[in-house]
């Protein structure tokens, strides 16, 4: 137990500290802790206008970041989406960090709830933190009716484009032509020419789950999918659907 805090606490401040960077980067004002009514939000990026506005005291929240970096009960989600509405931020973004089944179920959960009128709050996953950081398009899985999964989830698996992270395993995927393919982790890292990510070899949610994982997107981006998955022994299946 006092691990897993300490993983989660050390996920919490990486996702922090990344998404202070990019919001520097980005050239807001950045506030951790930023202060609302009965509570505070992780990460707020502030807008300061570069000369005095008649009435306006405070800089502009403009985007809110409210990190979950281990799994969180519904109530924890709720809270979340209550901060970022007190904050009156024009974006909110709410990260659910787990990587199990039961946080994929909570993300989709979380979908459902912000999917109503006001401002806009997007549900993401640490990958799409990691994607933001390291400057790659599209970091945002966003489902488009309430209740529904992202294109290219498990309701979609039809083959499509891919501009992600582990876009060399996508078209690795794309270039075999047989039904099958049965690999060790090492072998398929030297085909990729890179390492999977240390999360891969622990969770199996990592080679399955398209919301919370860049190495399940680009398998299901290529129109396969992951089977006969052995964390012990470290080889996986690709079944071509």
């Amino acid at each position: 137990m006092a691990n897993e805090e300490n993983d989660a606490r050390d996920a919490n401040q990486r996702m922090t500290r990344m998404l202070v960077e990019c919001g520097e980067r980005l050239g807001f004002t950045v506030v951790k802790e930023y202060a609302v009514s009965g509570g505070r939000i992780d990460v707020m990026w502030l807008w300061q206008p570069q000369q005095p506005i008649p009435g306006l005291e405070t800089a502009v929240p403009i985007v809110g970041f409210e990190i979950e970096s281990s799994w969180r009960t519904r109530k924890h989600i709720k809270g979340d989406m209550v901060n970022l509405l007190d904050a009156g931020s024009a974006l909110g973004v709410i990260v659910c960090a787990g990587t199990t089944e039961k946080d994929d179920a909570l993300r989709h959960f979380a979908r459902a709830l912000v999917d109503r009128p006001g401002p806009t709050i997007l549900i993401w996953s640490a990958d799409d933190v990691e994607r933001l950081h390291a400057g790659e398009p599209d970091p945002l899985p966003v489902a488009t009716t309430p209740g529904s999964m992202p294109v290219g989830s498990g309701s979609d698996r039809r083959s499509r484009d891919h501009g992600g992270k582990y876009q060399p395993l996508w078209s690795w995927l794309r270039s075999h032509h047989e039904q099958s393919v049965t690999v060790t982790f090492a072998e398929l890292e030297e085909a990729i020419g890179m390492p999977l990510p240390p999360s891969c070899r622990r969770h199996a949610a990592h080679w399955h789950s398209y919301e919370g994982s860049a190495v399940a997107r680009a398998i299901i981006d290529a129109g396969w999918r992951s089977s006969q998955l052995r964390l012990s022994e470290q080889t996986v299946t690709f079944v071509k659907e």
